[in-house]
């Protein structure tokens, strides 16, 4: 596609011209990327460069993580884009999909140039980060993996590759980047093209979907089987039954890729956020109305320390947390594990004190 600058005189086309031929090395596309991951069209902190995967006695090009808190490998390619950069691309989220948070901090504090550095808090960078994207309660750490791959042009049989990966629910992206010239400079353009409402290599294959979002076309299914285990899913149900048979809510809507929402008055009451080991449950209450301890001490679970590290919330049993919202209103959060029993009488005695406490 042609890119043009518009002028006094009118459109004038900026010539298309090539990485190569530029004599631009992938390292340059690296280094671009590095600076501004948004190049990638979404917000990720870069933690690694050149990240080396002792398994595979090799280097990825670039280790980030998303705000959704999933690992993202990023391979970039100055030329087409062809096999196997799939398969390495897959080799590497595999090994990444092993690593414990400890395996990120470590990543992150070489990288950041932290070592030795006492006072380097990878948690607080990850939160930080969180923060910024508009993600509010950071999530675990590595719940999944994704991949990017970054090139001038995308090979047919690799676009055919990528479309089965996403229909059997590998989240993988291929960005084309296009090149252009104006007397010195160079402009870029990225461009996503897969996923794409409209699948460009149909006629390799069964194309996946065409980007439709699962959750949107059937969202029980999508929490229930895709994101929840055997065990949580179990708990959601039962904790579904327990909310509609009590309380007159609008919900369980399911169309939400990360949580469930039960409505009160257009605002979400209760959010279930679906997860393999746990269900995390947030709750709109008005300010004053429950103190973390007391939840804590009638759940027999723990209290959630805000202080403590990613790590240390990861290993926590069932915990509670109760935060500021708004002014006008406050978040109860239960992380509730696989061995919580949803139908035991204090919990339900609690969500309905919850109920009375919705903001009016």
């Amino acid at each position: 596609m042609a890119l043009w600058k518009i002028t006094e005189k009118g459109p004038e086309e900026l010539s298309q011209t090539k990485l190569k031929q530029e004599k631009m090395l992938e390292e340059d596309l690296e280094v671009w990327i590095e600076k501004k991951p948004l190049i990638l069209g979404e917000p990720l902190l870069v933690i690694g460069r050149q990240v080396m995967i002792p398994e595979m006695r090799d280097r990825l090009d670039l280790l980030a993580v998303d705000p959704q808190g999933n690992a993202v490998v990023i391979e970039l390619k100055r030329g087409k884009l062809k096999e196997p950069v799939d398969m390495q691309a897959l080799r590497y989220a595999s090994y990444i999909s092993k690593w414990s948070f400890e395996d990120f901090e470590n990543q992150a504090r070489n990288y950041f140039g932290k070592v030795g550095d006492t006072n380097f808090n990878f948690n607080e960078t990850f939160e930080t980060f969180c923060a910024e994207a508009g993600v509010d309660e950071p999530p675990d750490l590595n719940a999944d993996q994704r991949i990017i791959i970054v090139g001038s042009e995308v090979k047919e049989k690799l676009g055919s590759v990528a479309l089965w990966l996403r229909e059997h629910s590998i989240d993988i992206k291929i960005i084309e980047v296009e090149v252009f010239k104006e007397g010195e400079n160079l402009i870029m353009l990225p461009q996503v093209i897969i996923p794409l409402p409209v699948g460009r290599f149909a006629t390799m294959g069964k194309p996946a979907g065409g980007g439709t979002k699962p959750w949107v076309v059937n969202g029980r299914e999508w929490h229930l089987e895709k994101r929840c285990s055997p065990q949580t899913r179990k708990m959601f149900e039962a904790l579904d039954d327990i909310i509609r048979d009590n309380f007159e809510v609008d919900g369980p809507r399911w169309d939400q890729k990360f949580y469930v929402a039960y409505r009160l008055n257009n605002y979400n009451w209760i959010a279930v956020e679906t997860r393999p080991n746990s269900l995390v449950l947030l709750i709109l209450v008005a300010p004053g109305k429950f103190k973390k301890s007391e939840i804590a001490r009638t759940l027999q679970i723990e209290e959630f320390d805000e202080e403590g590290t990613i790590a240390d919330k990861m290993g926590l049993p069932s915990s509670v947390n109760v935060g500021k919202r708004t002014e006008s209103t406050e978040r109860i959060i239960l992380r509730l594990k696989e061995d919580f029993d949803v139908s035991n009488e204090a919990f339900i005695e609690f969500l309905r004190q919850a109920y009375k406490a919705f903001p009016k």
